[in-house]
């Protein structure tokens, strides 16, 4: 039998449980995917396809595999230069003394996007006792979520942080690792969500002050980016903020969403 035909109805599958875009790019990768999978099970291509249609499980494993990316901290360093600067700043002098900063880290992957905001606001944050930081940091894959959860990294992932944040929030873990401090993790909450879930959404109107969504749009197809953006901006308090990927500015449409003077790539809910 063909491969084409099951790829294409894993594509459907794939648009339809998790809103994924159909490319050159992507196809590429899930036939990977599918081959090697075929291969440890020891089943050919196609059965393993038509199995995988068929099963939440496998879906899923497909989407953990076929998913992985690169990711480090501080990852777009010339944008975290802008929330550092001039948008987290003007956060927090919009949250009164004794109340909870809420920011939500949308596509979190294994974990390092989260921290590295974590690190923005407790470096700006001088008076630890005025306020508190809680971060909300989802994926739809449980072994990304693993990672991040541990909080275990290497040198590599960390090539954009400074020798300060290096003493100040982590330790040495072992041959090339270093550890998350736990003062850190305890502000960040990992949960694994499919954002495509409408259930998950009822429970996340107004409730951030900073939703960070980067790297998920452009993998989105058309309907599925444009009710993401409608449904982040919900999320977000009046005069909350959401930052997106340099490469996904365009996919930010919503007639409540205003972009940030000097920051490109940042937005604020004005109604």
């Amino acid at each position: 039998m063909s491969l084409q035909p099951l790829i294409k109805r894993l594509e459907e599958e794939l648009a339809d449980q998790y809103g994924w875009a159909s490319t050159a790019q992507s196809r590429g990768k899930l036939i990977e995917v599918v081959e090697s999978k075929a291969s440890r099970l020891q089943i050919a291509a196609d059965e393993y396809c038509q199995i995988a249609a068929t099963s939440q499980s496998e879906m899923l494993a497909l989407v953990e595999e076929a998913a992985s990316g690169e990711t480090y901290f501080f990852r777009e360093p010339h944008q975290f230069g802008l929330l550092r600067q001039l948008i987290a700043p003007g956060i927090l002098e919009k949250i009164p003394s004794g109340d909870v900063l809420r920011i939500w880290s949308a596509a979190c992957s294994t974990g390092e996007e989260a921290y590295s905001l974590a690190i923005t606001f407790d470096a700006l944050c001088t008076d630890k006792t005025s306020r508190r930081i809680e971060i909300l940091a989802t994926d739809v894959r449980n072994r990304a979520l693993q990672v991040a959860s541990e909080g275990h990294y290497s040198r590599a992932s960390l090539k954009e942080v400074s020798e300060d944040e290096m003493q100040r929030y982590f330790s040495e873990a072992g041959s090339d690792q270093f550890s998350v401090s736990p003062s850190l993790r305890r502000r960040v909450t990992f949960r694994r969500v499919n954002l495509l879930d409408q259930m998950f959404w009822k429970r996340m109107g107004g409730r951030f002050d900073l939703v960070v969504c980067t790297n998920l749009l452009s993998y989105l197809h058309g309907s599925a980016a444009r009710q993401m953006v409608n449904r982040l901006v919900r999320s977000l308090r009046q005069g909350g903020h959401l930052m997106v990927a340099p490469n996904e500015f365009p996919f930010v449409e919503n007639a409540n969403l205003r972009p940030c003077k000097d920051a490109p790539t940042f937005f604020f809910r004005a109604a």
